[in-house]
């Protein structure tokens, strides 16, 4: 019996393949993930229109705004911006983890590859959590504050971009010329992708002289 209660706790062998990524296909990942969360936003906001997605009524912008504002939570309502991002980035990420340049030292079967590949996954996903509602909320309260803070005339497009302003900070479209936020916010993805990579087995491919 006690041998049945050591085997019930080892943890799973490790898998007989592991992945390798090119490191630059993270890039086009995060781009992606920043754009499919900024552009319905911007919608919400009232800035800029997108298919599928309508302006939000002021007072939900501003519901969001006090929420946040006040440490209260990160969503109002189906305002969630935080979990937009993270579902953003999640997906993209896991696009990015689902298709490694190649495997070492073999090509797995199918359970080989999933059961080399989720614990990546989980890994990322919940490092992501924190990484998200810092980037959005966290490192911003100030700026959340002074947007509901804003009154009168104009207030209400005044507030839509300041809280643009903030997602713009949080999640950055990378473009050919990357500026110094953009690359910031891919250094922090590199990092919490690829410890999650080599942590369970993973490696990265050198890039070719």
């Amino acid at each position: 019996m006690l041998e049945t209660f050591k085997r019930a706790i080892e943890p799973p062998p490790a898998p007989a393949a592991h992945p390798v990524y090119r490191p630059d296909g993270l890039v086009l990942a995060l781009q992606s993930a920043a754009r499919g969360f900024r552009r319905p936003w911007s919608a919400r906001l009232g800035l800029q229109p997108h298919e599928n997605t309508y302006k939000e009524h002021w007072g939900r912008i501003k519901a969001l705004n006090k929420r946040i504002a006040s440490e209260i939570g990160t969503e109002y309502d189906n305002l969630k911006p935080v979990a937009d991002l993270l579902a953003r980035l999640s997906e993209e990420v896991s696009r990015f983890l689902d298709n490694p340049a190649t495997w070492h030292p073999r090509p797995p079967d199918e359970r080989e590859a999933e059961a080399a590949l989720s614990s990546i996954r989980q890994q990322v996903y919940t490092d992501l959590h924190k990484f998200v509602e810092r980037r959005l909320v966290q490192d911003h309260l100030d700026d959340w504050r002074a947007a509901y803070d804003l009154r009168g005339k104009n207030s209400t497009f005044g507030r839509a971009q300041e809280i643009n302003a903030i997602y713009e900070a949080g999640a950055p479209i990378a473009s050919t010329v990357i500026n110094s936020v953009a690359a910031e916010f891919i250094q922090e993805m590199r990092r919490l992708v690829y410890q999650a990579i080599v942590a369970h087995g993973g490696a990265l491919q050198a890039d070719e002289p």
